[in-house]
């Protein structure tokens, strides 16, 4: 009797030890997998095979998975370390399923195996996971890690799934369901029906409002093509599509990384929309700061992709620095954006409304979303938000551009009425002064002789001018003298002149300069008297005769002399010029010069040596004038210029002579005897001016050394 005892005992001790089926039926689409019905196995070296495991050699090492109290293999199991769970079904459906043992989300594993052994002895392995290949799960569908099984009707199995562990698995976290093929499917032909409607309607969007950028040119509308694409790539990858054909990047922070540009641009176009530059300044300033906020959180993830994906560890603390910067980012984006809508709606500014109100629709899509996660509705929720969000957004920039319009029109409006006032007055003033015209046609007539009386006088004057001006150039004596065969095309606008010629002699040196003063006419000529009198002053009584220094010492001179000092409302006055030393004895040649070149022909060749982009007077960036020293050749052509004849109107356009023909015209003629050079420069510019009338002082030197 004692004995019997014992034998009873010893099988309800087995009884309750046993593990608990998984039942499958034909009324049960999914099933979850308890604590009492999955059991672990340790592997720390991945070693068992699975014909120990079928031959039942292993049974007593298995454990009973508690979810409520994990085991501590589960929580401290290394990475690349193996454990086996053993799963016991039973099915009592009476037709041909096949079924989809599927993980949670939150649990990435670097290999699944899954061993089936039939009636017939043949082992199966099914395989998914994080190292392997898309094409080579056993299901394919959103990145999944699915793990088909087939199991007759009425009849038990007992199957074994290795899980090979990698440095993102948690096995705390990790449950399995059992569920149909035909519940899969349909479950995800459901996902994709709604991914392909949401799609659609993005890409609608896209191609509607992209010729309406490119006509308008509104910034509004880029940054919300932009926005609705980072959204669209958020979207695609949340849903897992994207890895069907490309492995999953478990441990790069991609979401993170798409979600800060869908913040960035969110960013953007709720400034552009609001126009809080104009509406809003303060805002404006916090948000242009939250845009590079998440600008750095955007840079900071993207370089810990690219780390990892390069095999860097990352130290825990930047992942989390990502992440803390992302919820900020969006959390501080929506309020960001909607305060100053808020204000704005107060002011009447009616785009503002519907910004309010797109926000909305996407709070309620993310509060619907994790509050309703297990539900239809609440799994589609942010598309159906962000959905809402971006037709109100394209219903506000149609309302916003609207405003514009009529903004403009009435502006237009204002600026016709304003002209027809305009008009009405100018016609009002006609009839008055033709009231006038015959009371002051005597008054006229005696003003008019006398200021005719006047302008004798004035051309006296300048005639007179004239006649000092030309007492001060240089004659074509000197000139003869100095330098022998020489051109001097002189062609002042007016009677007098603002450019002028000065030269002077050292012993067996030479000083020659072609400047262009501010203005022409008598400003310009008393500025080329001013610059006269300061060369003689420089050259012949103090001495200097370094090429560099005497514009230096001008430039100092008519600062003071115009009193420049830099302040606003003074003169600007000044002058370009080309200054040249020539010495006889070395043949060596010195030039600086103030915005003007000089040109040298040497042997057919065109040589330019360009001066200091500055004038000889008080400029913002000033610095020491530079000094060329050119050794010259038997036969060298020098030519010296102002800006007058390049700068001449004319031709059949009535365009510019321009520099580079100048330079052509010089290097055409060049071997001709100067005079005939002076004959043919005078005779195209005439020919080129034409009926225009002149619109600078001509003057340009040629000297053959």
């Amino acid at each position: 009797m004692r004995h019997r005892l014992i034998l009873i005992f010893l099988i309800f001790c087995k009884l309750l030890a046993a593990q608990k089926p998984v039942i499958l039926s034909d009324f049960v689409q999914e099933v979850g997998i308890s604590d009492m019905q999955l059991q672990f196995l340790e592997d720390p070296h991945c070693s068992t095979l699975p014909s120990e495991l079928f031959a039942g050699m292993m049974d007593h090492q298995f454990k009973v998975v508690d979810f409520s109290d994990p085991d501590p293999a589960l929580v401290n199991s290394a990475p690349g370390s193996c454990i086996w769970f053993r799963f016991y079904f039973v099915n009592r459906s009476t037709r041909q399923f096949s079924f989809h043992l599927q993980h949670n989300d939150i649990s990435e594993f670097d290999e699944y195996k899954l061993y089936q052994m039939f009636d017939n002895g043949m082992v199966t392995v099914r395989k998914s996971g994080n190292t392997l290949h898309p094409s080579k799960k056993d299901v394919n569908i959103s990145g999944s890690d699915d793990l088909r099984m087939f199991l007759p009707p009425g009849q038990t199995d007992t199957l074994y799934l290795r899980v090979t562990l990698g440095p993102e698995s948690l096995l705390s976290d990790l449950t399995f369901t059992i569920s149909t093929q035909h519940s899969v499917l349909a479950h995800d032909r459901s996902k994709r029906l709604v991914f392909g409607i949401f799609t659609g309607i993005l890409l609608i969007m896209i191609l509607y409002h992209i010729p309406i950028f490119v006509r308008g040119r509104e910034n509004s509308y880029l940054y919300y093509i932009l926005y609705i694409l980072a959204f669209l790539f958020f979207f695609i990858n949340k849903e897992g599509y994207i890895y069907e054909l490309i492995p999953r990047l478990i441990r790069a922070p991609i979401s993170i990384f798409l979600l800060e540009i869908f913040l960035l641009f969110y960013l953007l176009f709720g400034r552009s929309y609001l126009d809080t530059r104009n509406t809003l300044q303060s805002w404006d300033t916090i948000l242009l700061i939250a845009v590079w906020f998440t600008v750095g959180g955007l840079i900071l993830n993207f370089a810990i992709i690219m780390l990892q994906e390069l095999g860097v560890d990352v130290p825990f603390v930047i992942e989390l620095g990502g992440f803390a910067i992302m919820i900020v980012s969006a959390i501080g984006c929506l309020f960001l954006a909607v305060v100053p809508a808020m204000i704005l709606t107060r002011e009447n500014f009616q785009p503002a409304r519907y910004f309010l109100f797109a926000n909305l629709f996407l709070i309620l899509g993310i509060a619907t979303n994790y509050a309703l996660a297990d539900y239809t509705i609440g799994k589609h929720s942010l598309e159906f938000g962000v959905t809402l969000q971006i037709l109100t957004f394209s219903i506000g920039l149609s309302e916003r551009i609207n405003l514009l319009k009529k903004s403009r029109e009435v502006a237009q409006r204002r600026i016709i009425d304003q002209l027809k006032e305009n008009a009405a007055l100018k016609d009002k003033v006609n009839r008055e002064l033709e009231d006038k015209v015959q009371e002051r046609t005597f008054e006229i007539q005696a003003q008019k002789e006398h200021i005719e009386k006047q302008n004798k006088e004035i051309k006296y004057s300048f005639d007179y001018a004239k006649k000092i001006q030309n007492t001060v150039l240089p004659g074509n004596d000197v000139f003869e003298t100095l330098f022998g065969e020489h051109f001097i095309f002189f062609k002042p606008r007016d009677i007098v002149s603002g450019d002028f010629y000065w030269i002077s002699q050292s012993d067996h040196r030479i000083v020659l300069t072609a400047a262009d003063c501010t203005g022409h006419g008598v400003p310009g000529s008393l500025m080329s008297m001013l610059g006269i009198t300061m060369l003689h002053e420089i050259v012949n009584e103090k001495g200097v005769m370094n090429s560099d220094k005497i514009l230096n010492q001008l430039r100092l001179s008519i600062a003071r002399t115009l009193k420049q000092e830099g302040k606003i409302g003074e003169q600007k006055d000044g002058i370009d010029m080309a200054l040249v030393i020539y010495d006889t004895q070395t043949r060596q040649l010195e030039f600086s010069g103030a915005n003007n070149p000089i040109y040298i022909v040497r042997n057919g060749e065109m040589l330019e040596y360009k001066g200091n982009n500055m004038p000889v007077a008080y400029y913002e960036k000033m610095s020491d004038f530079t000094r060329y020293t050119i050794d010259m050749k038997q036969g060298d052509r020098v030519y010296m210029f102002t800006d007058g004849f390049p700068d001449q109107f004319g031709g059949p356009q009535g365009k510019k002579f321009k520099f580079r023909p100048f330079k052509d015209l010089l290097l055409e003629v060049h071997e001709r005897p100067m005079e005939e050079q002076h004959r043919i420069l005078s005779l195209i510019f005439d020919e080129w001016k034409g009926d225009l009338g002149q619109i600078d002082d001509v003057l340009v030197i040629g000297l053959r050394l």
